[in-house]
């Protein structure tokens, strides 16, 4: 049975969410696929990156107990969200 605490246009969000992941980790993918030969070592980091960030992410969403908690660092602000891709800042 489903909490009480989630509608249906929260799993709805959320399975979008996962969606768009996928989507994300696939476009990246692509873009190294059509800029890297198979051989080239930086697609081979790419690809290893991307595999691990797909694997983690998986065992992240898995882990039901542990992602409450991870939740609620997050609400408490005791995680910092913040990522720094050279020119690029993301904030959350």
């Amino acid at each position: 049975m489903d909490s009480p605490n989630f509608t249906s246009e929260m799993k709805k969000k959320a399975e979008e969410n996962l969606s768009n992941i996928k989507k994300s980790i696939q476009g990246l993918y692509e873009i190294l696929n059509i800029n890297f030969s198979d051989e080239d070592i930086y697609f081979k980091l790419g690809q290893d990156n991307l595999l691990g960030l797909y694997e983690n992410f998986l065992e992240l969403i898995l882990n039901e107990y542990g992602l409450r908690k991870l939740v609620k660092k997050i609400k408490d602000s005791e995680i910092d969200l913040d990522i720094a891709l050279d020119s690029l800042f993301i904030e959350k």
